[in-house]
């Protein structure tokens, strides 16, 4: 069998014999630029390949073995047998006129009803300026394998403007979805209980979280030009309490919604960090993980130390109070070079992922978006020993394949194996959670964006959505 990356011959060596216990094999899902293709994970065979013109931006697996991708040219929904290794058929991500679906989330299960929640983005600059977006939605589908709508679309709601990310309570039928490019609706909550339909609970403008245009930092601006972009851009619930995390990432804030109450309210918590894509839970939920893209060496304020890429941001959600903030530097924690003029000096923190115990956080480090002709990459996954929330430290980061801008990952279902992308060499990393290598590097469609998981015995990866319980 060749190995193309080996972290350690027992570990290729348990890759594969996957089968040799009678487990069923793991099929990873990988969304590329124009193609989604299926590859055995133990020998890294390419099973299937679909056609997907112009790219694809979010995939989900559910326990049934059906996978979702958005087919963000397409302005459809790509429904995947990985099973049976076949295409069941494309549904449109909108009957509202929702246009480029980019994330999808998978609500908690309550009361018997579970749904895959699509983010139709749609084209701000097409929305004059005062005027809601007719393009930008958010869609129901249901994800209850015993249900006879199952993988229909149930429900559809519009939203503000731009990039969409959702936030949802444990227990009531709410989330909280944010719009990355509008002062007018930051953050607001909606009620699905009734699926066909969607209410509107509460909407948050800047001027709800303290933007009231007093003075310049106090101005919300969509363009930065004359006051704040305050772009929520990150979301994860607290299993502890039920509060939703966004992160609004220009100024560096973390807005803690109940969404629960009657009437939902925020409160604001400020860290001295800024730019970022993502809020992760800890097992629990006591602590939540902010990885984010400044202070840094070059480029935003350009604030930060030599060969920093970002800072780590802990915080303590029963508490509602920042635990750490912890330097981040680029390879090594030791690291002192200037990375000013090299390929990796827009490299910046992009999605954390948990183990299974929560005591370490793999954080992929992607690069901070810049001109098309402009040269950026980065070869690293970045981890922090979490044993003591309030005192991380930065570990060795683990040697990946070259990628860029938005970094995915997938965590297998039993929580041994992490996948990263890497688009720039085509190709995805597996990396062993115990042991903190690369264990095999298989080659895939270009420009692989998106990665998920499955197998019959061990079930789907980790979804975006649902909180994270304690670990047993």
């Amino acid at each position: 069998m060749l190995i193309v990356r080996v972290g350690g011959a027992s570990l290729a060596l348990a890759l594969s014999c996957l089968n040799a216990f009678g487990q069923t094999s793991q099929i990873a899902a990988v969304s590329g630029r124009d193609q989604l293709a299926l590859y055995d994970l133990a020998t890294g065979a390419e099973l299937a390949r679909l056609d997907a013109p112009g790219g694809s931006s979010d995939l989900l697996a559910l326990g049934s073995g059906v996978a979702l991708s958005n087919h963000t040219a397409g302005n459809e929904v790509i429904l995947i047998d990985l099973k049976r290794r076949t295409e069941i058929g494309r549904l449109p991500s909108s009957s509202l006129g929702g246009i480029r679906p980019v994330h999808m989330y998978l609500s908690p299960f309550t009361e018997g009803r579970q749904y895959v929640v699509v983010l139709n983005d749609g084209n701000e600059r097409s929305t004059p300026k005062g005027e809601r977006p007719k393009d930008s939605t958010l869609l129901l589908i249901d994800a209850v394998q015993s249900s006879p709508t199952f993988l229909k679309p149930m429900g559809e709601a519009r939203l503000g403007i731009g990039h969409h990310k959702v936030g949802f309570s444990m227990k009531r039928a709410r989330l909280a979805v944010s719009n990355i490019s509008d002062c007018s609706d930051v953050v607001s909550v909606y009620d699905y209980e009734n699926a066909s339909d969607i209410r509107l609970v509460k909407t948050f403008s800047a001027a709800d979280l303290g933007y009231d245009s007093s003075t310049p930092l106090k101005t919300c601006d969509e363009t930065g030009k004359v006051g704040l972009m305050l772009s929520p851009h990150g979301t994860g619930t607290s299993a502890a309490t039920d509060r939703v995390y966004h992160f609004l990432t220009g100024p560096g804030q973390i807005a803690v919604f109940d969404i629960d109450a009657d009437v939902p309210t925020v409160k604001l918590i400020q860290t001295a960090g800024s730019g970022g894509a993502s809020v992760k839970d800890l097992p629990g939920g006591r602590f939540m993980v902010v990885p984010q893209r400044g202070p840094r060496e070059v480029h935003q304020r350009a604030d930060g130390s030599l060969c920093q890429v970002g800072q780590l941001a802990v915080i303590d959600a029963v508490a509602e109070k920042v635990a750490a903030q912890l330097p981040v530097f680029y390879g090594e924690a030791t690291c002192r070079t200037s990375i000013a003029g090299k390929p990796y000096e827009r490299a910046a923190l992009q999605y954390a992922m948990p183990s299974p115990d929560g005591k370490t956080v793999f954080v992929e480090v992607g690069t901070l978006y810049g001109p098309p002709n402009v040269v950026a990459e980065s070869r690293f996954v970045a981890v922090f020993d979490l044993s003591d929330p309030y005192r991380p430290i930065q570990l060795p980061s683990i040697p990946v394949g070259a990628g860029n801008d938005t970094r995915d990952h997938a965590l297998t279902g039993d929580g041994k194996l992490l996948l990263v992308p890497n688009s720039l060499d085509n190709s995805i990393s597996v990396i062993d959670i115990g042991s903190r290598q690369v264990a095999r590097t298989i080659p895939t469609v270009t420009k692989p964006f998106r990665v998920v998981t499955f197998s019959e015995g061990i079930g789907p990866s980790k979804p975006a959505g649902p909180p994270t319980l304690e670990h047993k």
